[in-house]
């Protein structure tokens, strides 16, 4: 650790993993295959603005976000590269993304005309990608609807159609099938406003488990969300290649130690009671950090490179853990200790994909749901 953190849990995020991440991807691509960072969601957990500056500085193309308020975190940070909010953005905060340069998703004429509204008055032109709906049957146009808003938009002397994508539902996933199908769907319309002369210049359509295992749909540019993390896009079905490094670990200070009779009860609602004598360790970390409670827990952390099992109910604020077997081993756990929620220590490794396994659901939601009042520090 570089410097004192400002509370005794924290998250350190390795500038040098994202930047490898970043280079291991773009080896991948065309060079005329544009890559652009999605740091939505605090940049999956890791941090914004931090994020977005080292992957600038590595050499993304541009980046996305889901809302606006993201983007304008980003563009009030200094990040000038172009910025896409792939969510729905009312039309009455068009003037406040325009006025800021930042690029909006449409898929409705209402949003369409107040933004060229607004635009023309400024002088202006709004770039905007087109959202089409190929089978993930979230946000967008249907192919069939495509064409003809895309003759509406022409007709909007204040917008600039730079883009058009869509989204895979099921590229991480081993059976292609379906994401194939999306892909033949959508590179159709693509040929069919070429046809017309109302291709947009840039179609996009891969994330992270497109780029890495179906490179014939990286089009002219590709969406990077949990590679650049390096975590997998499927632990199972889509895992990432070797030369990837994990960007985030978790740790905390040991806050307490104590002993525990035979009978004594930890936490809250009396869960769990000691059957024999035992030592346990308070962590200064707890659901309000993001740290899950029910339905099912973390499991376990690491101290010295062991499992410490947690015992009891987790807190808003602390966690208990048992070190029984560890001071049996190693000799008493003190106060200020190291404990690793996610990462390595020592020879042991505790990773967001084994922790989501143990909590039923996958490793974008473990990362991306640590709060930010868990400081984040930005190390090599």
């Amino acid at each position: 650790m570089h410097r004192t953190p400002p509370r005794p849990t924290w998250i350190e995020i390795s500038r040098s993993a994202l930047t490898n991440n970043l280079q291991q991807l773009k080896m991948r691509l065309a060079p005329h295959t544009q890559l652009m960072a999605v740091v939505k969601a605090n940049a999956y957990g890791h941090g914004t603005v931090e994020t977005a500056r080292t992957l600038a500085a590595a050499g993304a193309d541009r980046f996305a976000v889901a809302t606006l308020d993201e983007a304008l975190e980003l563009r009030n940070a200094g990040i000038r590269q172009a910025i896409l909010v792939l969510g729905y953005t009312p039309s009455w905060l068009a003037s406040d993304a325009l006025q800021a340069q930042i690029t909006l998703t449409i898929y409705d004429l209402a949003t369409a005309e107040k933004l060229a509204s607004c635009a023309a008055a400024a002088g202006l032109r709004a770039a905007v990608h087109v959202k089409v709906n190929t089978g993930m049957n979230r946000l967008g146009l249907t192919p069939a609807e495509t064409p003809a808003f895309m003759e509406a938009l022409a007709n909007l002397a204040g917008l600039h159609v730079e883009g058009i994508y869509t989204h895979f539902a099921t590229s991480d996933e081993l059976d292609k099938r379906h994401a194939e199908a999306q892909f033949t769907c959508f590179t159709a319309l693509l040929e069919r406003l070429a046809a017309t002369g109302r291709r947009p210049p840039l179609a996009h359509a891969a994330n992270s488990a497109a780029l890495l295992s179906m490179p014939h749909t990286h089009l002219d540019m590709v969406r990077s969300g949990i590679a650049l993390y390096g975590l997998d896009p499927d632990m199972e079905q889509c895992p990432l290649p070797a030369g990837f490094r994990p960007a985030l670990a978790w740790k905390a200070l040991v806050a307490h130690v104590m002993a525990l009779a035979p009978g004594d009860a930890v936490s809250y609602g009396r869960e769990f009671i000691a059957q024999r004598p035992m030592r346990a360790a308070v962590l200064p970390v707890g659901y309000a950090d993001g740290f899950p409670r029910r339905p099912r827990t973390w499991g376990s952390v690491l101290i010295r490179g062991h499992a410490a099992p947690i015992i009891g109910r987790v807190c808003m604020d602390q966690t208990v853990v048992d070190v029984t077997d560890i001071e049996a081993a190693t000799g008493p756990v003190s106060m200020g200790e190291e404990a690793v929620l996610i990462g390595r220590q020592g020879d042991a490794h505790l990773s967001a994909e084994a922790v989501s396994a143990r909590v039923g659901t996958n490793n974008y939601d473990i990362v991306s749901r640590i709060l930010g009042r868990v400081p984040r520090l930005y190390v090599a």
